[in-house]
């Protein structure tokens, strides 16, 4: 049974292009709504897809601890099905009224409620991201893949590192978002409301900002370390080309060049012309072949 409460992507596209033609004065404030709505959306796409991801990395190849593991997984997953969820209900407000009049009242519940689970995230994340660090500090191999190699997530091909930094992303995203929507003019429970979705956030950031920070502390470390063994590998490369090149002038020096001038002179004493060379050779052809029959007929 087709559920009625979702809508198409196209349906989205057309009225994005419709309100951003028509923003301006109060109906800034519709457009910065079907925003919410549109970034709601592709975070719930965005979560499902991190979940194996993260899921193959903290049980394969990271020794994070078991309870850890469980708990951030726990905390993804309910992220993953609340961000569903809301959008259902968004979808089913769009659909009522395409001015989205109740959206900040569902958004309001959705950050009170369910934003805790973000916020357990990047608390555990940061476990996470230390035993990633030693890892690739190690293994020049998982460093190397954990920087280069792509995952599809979304419309996007992400790092390792930018799946694991996708939710804190959209919460920093979100929360800048609301900013936005306090600046414009908004009727008294719009107000509200994103007084109290604010308040809220505000919380949450004075909770997770340090944590934010040493974040980008491990991250940056983990990039400049392997800038810093790439650049080793080209200088060692060049390196090795110059000795390959030593290596190869004094061969030619003290091997090939005083063999050949050797060789040369002692042609040249034995053999003043090639017509007597070609004699030689062929004299020497037939003994050999004289010397052979002999052996052959005594057998």
């Amino acid at each position: 049974m087709e559920d009625n409460g979702w809508i198409g992507q196209d349906e989205i596209k057309n009225s994005g292009m419709l309100l951003d033609r028509m923003a301006s004065g109060r109906m800034a404030v519709y457009v910065k709504k079907f925003e919410i709505f549109q970034k709601e959306m592709y975070n719930s796409t965005l979560l499902s897809d991190c979940v194996p991801v993260i899921m193959d990395l903290i049980t394969c190849d990271l020794d994070v601890d078991k309870v850890l593991g469980q708990t951030l997984l726990r905390s993804l997953v309910q992220m993953v099905v609340s961000s569903e969820k809301v959008v259902q209900e968004m979808s089913a407000v769009w659909k009522t009224d395409v001015l989205m009049k109740d959206l900040l009242r569902v958004m309001r519940v959705h950050v009170m409620t369910q934003y805790k689970h973000y916020q357990l995230y990047t608390h555990n994340m940061i476990a996470v991201m230390k035993c990633l660090a030693r890892v690739t500090k190690n293994s020049k191999a998982k460093e190397y893949e954990y920087i280069q190699t792509t995952h599809m997530v979304g419309n996007d091909s992400c790092t390792v590192l930018d799946v694991l930094l996708k939710p804190m992303q959209y919460l920093v995203n979100m929360n800048k978002i609301f900013n936005d929507l306090d600046c414009m003019l908004l009727d008294n429970d719009d107000t509200n409301y994103i007084g109290e979705i604010k308040r809220y956030l505000t919380q949450v950031f004075n909770k997770i900002q340090s944590k934010l920070d040493l974040m980008s502390d491990i991250i940056d470390e983990i990039v400049k370390r392997y800038e810093n063994r790439c650049q080793k590998k080209i200088s060692d490369g060049k390196k090795w080309l110059k000795i390959k090149e030593k290596f190869n002038n004094i061969f030619t020096t003290a091997v090939v060049t005083p063999c050949s001038f050797t060789v040369k002179l002692y042609l040249n004493y034995y053999f003043p012309s090639e017509q007597q060379f070609e004699e030689y050779l062929n004299a020497a052809g037939k003994n050999n072949k004289c010397i052979v029959l002999r052996k052959f007929n005594a057998k």
